[in-house]
Formats: C-alpha cells, sequence, structure tokens
C-alpha cells in the first residue's frame, strides 16, 4: 500500500492538472470570443436602434454618420419631419454605405444627410469611397443629398468635399471654434457642437424649403 501511495498521488495530481488546464483554455478562449465581438456588438445594437426609429418615422431626415453623429444632440424633428440619428461609433465610410443600403432599401428617407469621415482621415481612397457612398444612397432620399464635414483632418475634408461638388451634393463645413477637439484630436467638444448643430440645421432647413 505505501508503495501504490506515491503513484496515486501522482495520478490524482496529474488529472488535476490536466482539468485546471483545460478549463484555463475554456476560459481563455471565451475571453477572446468576448473581446472579439465588443466592437462588432456596439455596431448591432446601433444598427437595431435605427431600424426601431425608422420603423416609427415615415419619411425622416436621416443622418448618416459615425460617432461624431451618435454623440450629437440633433434635433428630434426639423420641417415638420423625424429626425433619425443613424451615427454608429466607429464607421467608415464604406460601412456607411452598407449600412444605409441595409436599413433604407424599403422605406428611403425624406432627405438624407452624409455626415462621415473621421474613421477615414489620411485614406487615399476616402474620395472615391464617398462617391459610392453618394451613387448608392442618393435614390433613397426623396430631397437632395446633404454632406457635412466631420473628418479631423483637412485633406479628408477636401476630398469629401470634392466627391459631393462631383455629384452636386451640397456640402457644409462649419467653422468650429478653438479648442473644438476633444484630446483625441477626433471628437467634438461641446463647444464644437453647438457651431456643428445649428450649421446642419440650418442646411436641412434649406433642403426642405427648396
Amino acid at each position: 500500500m505505501r508503495r501504490a501511495l506515491p503513484w496515486v498521488l501522482a495520478v490524482t495530481f496529474l488529472i488535476g492538472f490536466v482539468a485546471s488546464f483545460a478549463e484555463l483554455q475554456r476560459m481563455r478562449n471565451r475571453f477572446g470570443e468576448v473581446s472579439q465581438h465588443a466592437f462588432h456588438d456596439h455596431a448591432a445594437v446601433r444598427e437595431f436602434m435605427i431600424r426601431a426609429a425608422l420603423a416609427d418615422a415615415p419619411a425622416p431626415i436621416v443622418v448618416l454618420g459615425d460617432s461624431i453623429t451618435e454623440m450629437a444632440p440633433l434635433p428630434r424633428q426639423l420641417c415638420g419631419r423625424p429626425v433619425i440619428n443613424a451615427g454608429v461609433g466607429g464607421q467608415t465610410i464604406a460601412e456607411a454605405k452598407q449600412l444605409a443600403g441595409r436599413v433604407l432599401q424599403d422605406q428611403g428617407a425624406f432627405l438624407l444627410v452624409l455626415a462621415v469621415g473621421a474613421n477615414d482621415a489620411g485614406s487615399p481612397t476616402a474620395q472615391r469611397d464617398f462617391t459610392d457612398l453618394i451613387e448608392t444612397v442618393k435614390s433613397l432620399s426623396t430631397r437632395p443629398l446633404v454632406a457635412i464635414a466631420v473628418a479631423a483632418d483637412e485633406p479628408t475634408n477636401r476630398a469629401i468635399e470634392a466627391a459631393a461638388a462631383a455629384r452636386d451634393v451640397r456640402f457644409i463645413d462649419p467653422h468650429l471654434p478653438p479648442g473644438a477637439k476633444m484630446a483625441d484630436g477626433i471628437h467634438f467638444t461641446a463647444a464644437a457642437y453647438r457651431a456643428w448643430v445649428p450649421a446642419l440645421e440650418a442646411a436641412i432647413s434649406a433642403e426642405c424649403t427648396m
């Protein structure tokens, strides 16, 4: 019995080690799944919220954008029509094109505003991507499209402006006050929104009355 005891202890230890290792690997795999889906879950939730808002909004004004739009204090109504905040944090121009095709293909919008580009800063394809976006969504808007600057760098805004001008899309570039960006140099401060939102409202109102 004494001779067998070390073997019993060794086997017990080995079984425990294997079980612990297997559990550790399972937890690591699960953590990997959660971390990989963190961003995608936000986009999915935002798309669900946008679809729900559209379902209760006949002929709405839709502002399609990224985190600049998502965090913007947009009015609930303009021109007597509901305003839908279709901003999704992290969204690129190409992704906005795909989202618009999915959520607006059935009902469209009275007026569609393109407020995207913050996540395309420095992209050599920004102008082409914005042109593709315009071509994809122009039939989804009853009124002519409106575009507004959101990118942190001027070259990207100028590329978007050029794409808009080539397709006769009104482009708005609000004059933001000093200190308009947060510490990351991308997102807007409250002072920036106090200039950006009224400029957007004015452009929408102008299209409503034309």
